[in-house]
């Protein structure tokens, strides 16, 4: 009886060692993908904050930027042509 016991425990625990490594695998490409991303994206912000910190004024006025106006692109306005 003790024989079928431990048998079955051990069987048991195989097959939790099995299964969890068949997850593992199977989920490591969608494991790998949200990596790159997660890369991906934090280079993304790393050149947002770079260039924030770097542009203190605006490019085509020269007026100082505020914390909400540094990520809005300049407009480019369209000069209406003199008649004269």
């Amino acid at each position: 009886m003790t024989v079928h016991v431990l048998s079955a425990i051990l069987l048991a625990c195989l097959g939790v060692l099995l299964g969890a490594t068949w997850t593992i695998q199977a989920s490591q490409p969608k494991l790998r993908r949200q990596a790159e991303e997660r890369r991906r994206l934090n280079e993304q912000w790393s050149a947002v904050r770079t260039a924030r910190r770097q542009r203190r004024q605006c490019p085509r006025c020269g007026n100082p930027l505020t914390d909400h106006d540094w990520y809005r692109a300049p407009a480019i306005v369209d000069d209406p042509l003199d008649d004269d």
